[in-house]
């Protein structure tokens, strides 16, 4: 069954490729962030989760681990692989998934780095956020995700890189080009 990670900066196409990836293989596409903003809609625990997200800083690990871990089991429940789409975002995450990749008697297969320029990514969020409807896709609120992004979970590709998994492949093409980079190296494991 195969599992993969997509990383990256903010704006560098994780989202955009999963969803294209996730079709071709006949993947479940769990983007933390849709499920956070799904969460963020449903009440209570969404409230809490909110006033992270408005301020661009990371929502706490244990609330974040408990979604994406049920989300995995649902999917592996219906012996389908996933594509985990901005998560982990820092190592106590990413070793928990391992953790739960072990517990599971399931392997990550691979983890999909996409790398563009931080100032390529800004204009992909801002353009974005004219249409998105997304509460941090806004000047305000990039810096610090790039700030988290760098501080917290760029550190996580030496941890990949140890477990040799990391493929890096060029996310500033146009869609088609990336996702064809990315067929190669699915179509290669």
């Amino acid at each position: 069954m195969t599992n993969l990670i997509f990383f990256g900066t903010p704006g560098a196409g994780k989202g955009t490729q999963a969803e294209l990836i996730s079709q071709k293989y006949n993947l479940t596409h769990l983007s933390s962030g849709h499920i956070l903003r799904a969460e963020m809609a449903a009440g209570e625990l969404g409230t809490e989760i909110k006033s992270y997200v408005d301020k661009g800083i990371l929502v706490p690990n244990e609330l974040v681990i408990a979604m994406m871990e049920k989300a995995a089991k649902t999917s592996w429940a219906n012996n389908q692989g996933v594509i985990f789409d901005g998560y982990p975002r820092n190592l106590e995450q990413a070793e928990s998934l391992q953790k739960f990749f072990a517990a599971n008697n399931l392997e990550l297969t691979a983890v999909i780095n996409l790398e563009i320029s931080e100032e390529e990514a800004k204009k992909r969020i801002l353009l974005r956020g004219q249409n998105s409807g997304r509460s941090d896709d806004n000047p305000e609120t990039i810096s610090e995700r790039f700030k988290t992004y760098h501080d917290q979970t760029k550190p996580l590709i030496d941890y990949y890189q140890n477990l040799s998994k990391i493929k890096t492949i060029d996310g500033a093409p146009d869609i088609e080009t990336v996702a064809k980079s990315i067929h190669q190296i699915i179509d290669n494991l």
